[in-house]
Order: C-alpha cells, then structure tokens, then sequence
C-alpha cells in the first residue's frame, strides 16, 4: 500500500477540463475481489470496538477495498492527486446483507465532482457484490485544494448537522500513537499524515494525526452498543484533524428515526469539532 502512495506522489495529475471531470463518471472503474479473512475482521473490530463480529461494522468493506480507491485515484485518467487530498464526508448506504465470510467483488469509480470554495470535490464510491447481489454501497468525498473553476460545477454543501448543545455525553475516546500505527497497519492506510510526528511534517501537520475513518468507526461501535444500527445509513462530515495522542468526548441525541452525534475535543464552550454524524 506504501508503493500506491509513493506512485502517487510522483504521478502527473491529468489536465482539469470540463470534459475531463465529465468523463470520470464513465471510466475509469476498477473491481477486485475480495477473499474473506475471519482473523483480519476480528482485529479491526477489536480495534475499533466493535462488540459483536458476526455483524458486519459498515466501514469494514470500505477499508478492505482502499487500495482499489487509491488505484483509482492514482490512475492516469484521474486529475486528483492523491497526497494532499483532505477527507471531507464519508456515508455507507447498504451493508446489512453483506458478508464477511464469503469473498466480495468490490468495484471503485467516481462519482460527482463539486466546486468547493477551497478547490474541487470528488466523490469516490465503492459498491460491493455478493453471490450476485449488490450488498454494500459506500462514498467518501474528498478535497483537492485549488484556484481552478474548470467551468459549472454543483456547489458542495455539507448537511451532516450534529447534535444540540445541550446533548448528552454519550463516552470519551482516547486515541495514542501506537493504535494509530496499528490501525494503520490493519486498515492498510499508511499515508505518512498518520505515521509519525516526523513524516507528518513533511506535509505541513504539526504532529500525526488520527485516521478519520478510525475516530469515526470507534464512535459508531459505541452508538451501536446503545442502539443496534439495523442497517441505517451512517454518515459523516469530518471537519479538522485529531493530532495524536487524543482524548476526546463523544455526544449523541435521537431525533425521531434519526441519531446525530459528533466527537469534539473537551469542554463545549471552547471544544473544537472534530466531526459531525449521523445515523438513520
């Protein structure tokens, strides 16, 4: 995985064109079967404090099929350049039906691409396939910072609203050097951002940070011990990055069908947000 991110940093980006960004929807798209790893889930689900195994965390296909979105993003097609790009949003739609003991065809594509007031937006979604049937659906939007307006483009408007102010506590989640690192290993996601105080300098952080897709899978394991997910559709909106090591408190309140939460640094009144979610 090390290799797709070292690629990246020397590849070309394609020029940025208004036929350019229509294309992508049309190619490329990449797929790779997946072979199932009992041993494998259970130490993501040991690491990301997901009780009950034989359910499937929603995130877990996603972080399975990364270097077929790293492929995708690194292809010479692709006009985004990998390192630097910044996590904006992250939604599953379907995995209640998925499996993790049987393989899985996962397939990587882009999807819209936004006009954002710091440069473009793109999605990239992975849809999942078992036995024939379409059984996971996941798309995480990413930043590439830029000047260039490459003709009319949707606004990007996150929705993802958080809970109220005077939500309850719902758990606090620590988060240290070494479990970043072994989460790194376990995910395959070794983006040097992650790595060491060191290699995060090189891009401009101060100290490593946490993996957005690690903070936010710990706090949907603890909302689904509260109340099992059932299949809703979880959604994030990642807002700054968590320098490690980290303490933070997790907030949620149930709104009719819907259950907002969000993972912020301390004390409300001075508390730096992290990310807001959603599940239902």
């Amino acid at each position: 995985m090390f290799g797709l991110y070292l690629q990246a940093g020397f590849k070309k980006a394609a020029d940025i064109t208004p036929s350019s960004l229509e294309g992508l929807q049309r190619a490329p798209v990449l797929w790779q079967t997946f072979l199932p790893s009992a041993r494998h889930y259970k130490k993501y689900c040991k690491l990301v404090g997901w009780e009950n195994s034989a359910r499937m965390h929603p995130f877990y296909w996603q972080v399975r099929g990364l270097s077929l979105q790293l492929r995708l993003l690194a292809h010479a097609k692709s006009p985004f350049k990998l390192l630097g790009l910044v996590h904006l949003q992250n939604r599953v739609e379907e995995y209640a039906e998925c499996r993790t003991d049987i393989p899985c065809e996962l397939v990587a594509r882009f999807g819209t691409v936004y006009q954002h007031r710091r440069g473009l937006a793109v999605e990239v979604t992975v849809t999942g396939n078992q036995r024939g049937q379409r059984v996971y659906s996941a798309t995480g939007t990413y930043l590439m910072q830029t000047s260039l307006k490459p003709g009319p483009l949707p606004a990007y408007e996150s929705n993802i609203a958080g809970p109220g102010e005077t939500s309850p506590k719902t758990a606090e989640l620590a988060f240290s050097a070494a479990m970043v690192r072994r989460y790194a290993k376990v995910s395959g996601d070794v983006n040097p951002i992650h790595l060491s105080t060191l290699t995060a300098r090189l891009f401009g952080f101060k100290r490593a940070i946490v993996h957005g897709m690690y903070s936010g899978a710990k706090a949907v394991s603890v909302l689904e011990q509260q109340a099992e997910l059932n299949g809703k559709a979880v959604r994030l909106a990642f807002k700054r990055p968590m320098f490690v090591p980290a303490k933070a408190l997790l907030f949620s309140e149930q709104d009719d069908e819907t259950t907002h939460f969000s993972l912020v640094s301390g004390d409300r009144e001075q508390a730096e947000t992290y990310f807001t979610g959603q599940i239902g």
